[in-house]
């Protein structure tokens, strides 16, 4: 064998041995790339689906497939994208209601997202309000928790669901303020609204952008919005720290994931690519009108947030004995 053919020999046997996550961080994206989204089409998982998709097609100049796949929690979208090769060609958009809160709710889900996604970047928050109902008189968040241990176990709090973000902030809203407001499930916002304009809620943390016309018309009263700053829809009312409840947060945030095993160059690659999208002025323009406010972090920084909100949200879970319905 000369030294032309043993040359030719050695690259051949070094490309044969090249691992495929090598091959595809050398190449990525090498074929259609695919945002999932874990709900029906529509709702704010799947507009901030789009959002990446939109940001991811822009940067690698080729069409970002957005599928939506709902049902069992969102542990059917999970599993699909984890029988998929872990190669970042397909992504989860999610977040604290879809990958957090349920598995605090039901530890035997038969995927953790914990174990099985890595946070590739965050780019939107979801605030609640707390809102009162017609017939509540105060106009100030002391006021309220000052009315509510007046009536201790005779006043309630509405949310859309046992395990919801309203259900567990208004569990820390008791445990912190020292109220006994009782919790009355329903089945949409719109039960809810009704409730509160008719006097038979007293108290709700309400997703804002539902009811921010409403607070504007005055046919809602809002008390503080539970996130870390003041939202754009509705700036004239304080957050929960403003009005006297230290480090009060408590909002619905949103990102991308990656299934694990995932080469680290590819996640590090995307984590630029929609920090970097998600600063853009028109997408955070995009985010604002849909009722979102713009929150970006990197892998590392929501990785670390993500392992944070758990540990908190898990200790109000037992705390509180928030439990799945049965």
């Amino acid at each position: 064998m000369d030294r032309r053919e043993l040359l030719r020999w050695a690259g051949a046997v070094a490309a044969a041995g090249m691992t495929p996550s090598a091959r595809t961080q050398d190449a990525f994206p090498n074929r259609m790339m695919r945002v999932v989204v874990p709900y029906p089409a529509g709702g704010i998982t799947d507009m901030l689906g789009r959002v990446i998709a939109d940001i991811l097609s822009k940067e690698v100049d080729k069409p970002v497939i957005v599928e939506n796949k709902g049902g069992g929690t969102g542990t059917l979208a999970q599993q699909y994208i984890l029988q998929q090769p872990h190669d970042g060609h397909m992504l989860l958009s999610g977040g604290l209601g879809g990958l957090i809160l349920p598995t605090i709710l039901n530890p035997n889900l038969p995927i953790n997202p914990q174990d099985n996604f890595v946070p590739v970047a965050q780019l939107a928050e979801l605030m609640n309000v707390l809102v009162v109902g017609r017939d509540v008189r105060a106009r100030s968040l002391q006021e309220l928790i000052a009315w509510g241990k007046a009536n201790p176990g005779k006043l309630n709090y509405a949310t859309n669901g046992v395990g919801t973000l309203a259900h567990f902030a208004s569990a820390l809203f008791n445990e912190r303020a020292g109220t006994q407001f009782m919790h009355i499930p329903y089945r949409s916002s719109a039960e809810i609204i009704t409730g509160l304009r008719n006097g038979d809620i007293h108290i709700s943390f309400a997703n804002a952008p539902t009811v921010a016309a409403l607070v504007q018309a005055g046919a809602l009263r809002a008390i503080a919005v539970t996130g870390a700053e003041r939202t754009t829809s509705m700036p004239d009312v304080p957050t929960m720290i403003e009005a006297g409840m230290p480090d009060f947060v408590a909002t619905g945030w949103l990102g991308a994931y990656a299934p694990v095993g995932t080469p680290q160059a590819v996640i590090t690659r995307l984590s630029d690519i929609l920090v970097r999208g998600g600063r853009q002025p028109d997408n955070i323009h995009k985010l604002e009108t849909a009722g979102f406010q713009s929150s970006v972090r990197d892998s590392a920084a929501f990785g670390a947030f993500n392992r944070a909100e758990f540990t908190r949200w898990n200790d109000i879970a037992r705390k509180e004995n928030i439990k799945p319905e049965v």
